[in-house]
């Protein structure tokens, strides 16, 4: 399989995870979420439409969470959604990667953030509000 269709193959098979939410744990079984907000920029340029998710450093190979996300707005900010619209995320620490699908659904960073083996990016969500410093790639 060729490297962009191995990325367009990752990207829908997160994107079916996000959408579906995992198990879609009931909202009894649901962990407590708190606000996060971030900015991404690449290039000192908003990477607008640039899809973030938080995977866990501790996730059971088998999760059965919705991973949080968040997509880049066009001024480089993004809220990080998990049950709900901005909902935020759980306390805890993170790996972050990032898909930003260019023209031809490539991803724009060339893979190198859009695994969690990969991505050098971290955060750390604590209870209350979440200001993350700013994300800057090259």
């Amino acid at each position: 399989m060729s490297r962009p269709a191995e990325l367009a193959l990752f990207a829908a098979l997160l994107l079916i995870f996000c959408a579906c939410g995992g198990s879609n744990p009931s909202k009894a079984n649901r962990k407590p979420v708190f606000p996060v907000r971030g900015q991404l920029f690449v290039g000192g340029k908003p990477a607008v439409g640039a899809f973030v998710f938080f995977v866990p450093v501790n996730e059971p190979p088998q999760p059965t969470d919705p991973r949080p996300r968040g997509t880049v707005a066009a001024d480089g900010s993004f809220d990080v959604s998990m049950y709900g619209d901005k909902d935020g995320a759980p306390a805890g620490e993170y790996i972050v990667t990032v898909l930003w699908e260019g023209e031809g659904g490539i991803d724009r960073l060339k893979g190198q953030y859009a695994e969690t083996r990969k991505s050098s990016l971290r955060a750390v969500v604590k209870e209350g509000k979440n200001e993350l410093p700013p994300f800057r790639l090259n």
